[in-house]
């Protein structure tokens, strides 16, 4: 945060809360005569998230590996305190804020690459669509299939668009915002890191204004070609091979499956640990992480509407099938994420602000890699429908 020539300010040395180790973790490397384990240089996934293994066995060894990182996540003494005292908070808050004007911008504008990093890694629509940068002065242009229709958000970031015609698709453009405000009150009060919630609003209000957007596009292309499946009871595995069959009769692969967490609640009532290999058995009985089913990735989202706010973006009974983003559409980026001043203190309001912003596209060029599921039960939100 106070990189790029920041004014540094002098602040007690503060001990992480969580062990970064588990992000990017060292494989098993056994033990040596002593029964010392031994450090390996190895990496446990490679690049797309796969277990590096030579066969079950070690494949069985790395998941305890990962379980006991997993379990030892968050450090000892992080989970009963802080590892930042109340002084130490004070320093951070008054050298991000107390500051000239330049050096609160320049932190406002550090806060931009810790965003972006948290919308690629929860943000699911980042990671169904392919997202690739705009030069400036390019026209965005994508081919289609000349005989289905693509589906694309217009201009006013509301409002889905159909192309049938030609085979060319040239999608719109909207703004996505959020606009964090911070109080100075709650930086005199101090009762909370200022810096953390601010970054969380701001990365909670783009991500979910993406995510729901996008999911608003796959609800209407899903139906396009491929039928409806209604879910009658609970998931279960016949429920996601339906899914999968209305998308994969195409000669298409399916990918991902995105549901809520009241759907994924249902599918671990339902299975059967003697279903699957006994890698996958273990790895949801011991760490209760459930991320693929025949190799199909699993999204899970969660969250309750609640009056004048929106916290959800895949609704209680909904599941959604699709392919890897290539052959499902594309999310373009004009404007990466930037920041402008934004306090409110010209509205009588004793508030600092900052504006951030992207303009992006979204686009599903084909209808027939994507396909939905309906409980009977459920109810369709009128901002997913609509």
């Amino acid at each position: 945060m106070w990189a790029n020539n920041m004014e540094k300010k002098k602040i007690a040395a503060v001990a992480s809360t969580y062990d970064e180790s588990l992000l990017e973790p060292k494989a098993y490397g056994g033990t040596d005569a002593s029964g010392k384990e031994k450090n390996s240089k190895e990496a446990m996934f490679d690049a797309q998230g796969t277990l590096n293994a030579w066969n079950k066995k070690d494949a069985i060894t790395q998941q305890q590996k990962f379980a006991e990182l997993r379990e030892n996540y968050r450090k000892p003494a992080a989970k009963s305190a802080s590892f930042y005292t109340p002084d130490q908070r004070a320093q951070i808050v008054e050298a991000a804020f107390s500051g000239n004007e330049a050096e609160r911008m320049r932190f406002g504008a550090e806060m931009i690459p810790l965003i972006l990093n948290r919308l690629d890694y929860e943000g699911f629509i980042r990671q169904v669509l392919k997202t690739h940068e705009v030069a400036q002065g390019q026209i965005i242009s994508y081919e289609k299939d000349i005989d289905v229709a693509a589906l694309v958000i217009q201009e006013d970031g509301q409002t889905i668009g159909y192309q049938v015609k030609g085979n060319r698709v040239l999608p719109p453009e909207f703004w996505v915002t959020a606009y964090p405000k911070i109080n100075m009150a709650e930086i005199a009060k101090r009762q909370f890191d200022i810096v953390d919630r601010t970054h969380d609003k701001a990365t909670f209000q783009i991500m979910l204004q993406e995510d729901r957007q996008g999911l608003r596009e796959l609800y209407s292309a899903a139906t396009q070609i491929n039928s409806q499946v209604n879910i009658t009871s609970s998931v279960n595995k016949t429920v996601l091979e339906n899914l999968q069959w209305e998308v994969e009769r195409h000669r298409l692969l399916v990918d991902k499956f995105i549901m809520n967490r009241a759907e994924l609640g249902d599918f671990k009532k339902n299975i059967n640990s003697l279903d699957y290999d006994p890698i996958t058995s273990r790895d949801v009985l011991l760490t209760g992480i459930f991320a693929t089913i025949w190799g199909v990735n699993i999204f899970i989202s969660a969250g309750v509407d609640e009056d004048g706010k929106q916290n959800i973006s895949v609704p209680e009974g909904h599941i959604f099938c699709v392919t890897e983003g290539r052959y499902l559409g594309a999310m373009p980026i004009r404007i990466p994420l930037t920041m402008l001043p934004a306090d409110q203190f010209v509205f009588g309001n004793f508030s600092y602000g900052y504006l951030f912003g992207e303009m992006i596209g979204q686009v599903i060029l084909n209808p027939r890699a994507c396909s939905l599921g309906i409980k009977s039960t459920a109810t369709t939100p009128a901002w997913l429908s609509s």
